[in-house]
């Protein structure tokens, strides 16, 4: 097999041969580039809980090794600050606007604007996003929220 694409998370351009019903293309799976058995594995999204992706324990072993080259890259999922200006219907986001980044079960990247919570301080999350485009999705810049005292 060439070299493999490092392990994380990928839509699928074109189905997992042998495995069309279950792995199809435009599915988001999470990609192990090993696994107990020797080749790659591919794990489906099993639940999600706050706008991230659990992914099933089994998965499906990666024997054509043409496969792998067909995946397409994603960003992690977790927040980030818009880079490009995007419309939602009738409202303009400007970029800098804080999103966090979710996909849906097709590997459709998904923006989840935050809204305050006066009493708590804290901002929340919808469980419902808004689809992104290449172009906006391309421009997203990663953030970190660890705090200080976070390793």
């Amino acid at each position: 097999m060439a070299e493999l694409p490092a392990c994380g998370l990928y839509r699928t351009t074109s189905a997992l041969p042998g495995r069309e019903t279950q792995v199809p293309a435009n599915a988001l799976i999470y990609f192990h580039n090993h696994s107990d058995a020797g080749p790659p594995l591919v794990l489906l999204p099993d639940a999600v809980a706050s706008n991230t992706w659990k992914f099933a324990t089994k998965g499906f072993l990666v024997q054509a090794a043409e496969f792998p080259s067909t995946l397409e890259t994603l960003k992690a999922e977790g927040y980030y600050l818009l880079g490009a200006p995007l419309q939602i219907a009738d409202r303009r986001v400007e970029p800098g606007q804080l999103i966090q980044l979710g996909y849906n079960r097709q590997g459709e990247p998904l923006a989840f604007f935050p809204t305050r919570d006066a009493a708590t301080n804290a901002l929340v999350f919808p469980t419902k996003g808004s689809k992104l485009g290449p172009q906006t999705f391309a421009s997203l810049q990663m953030i970190d929220i660890r705090g200080p005292h976070a390793p």
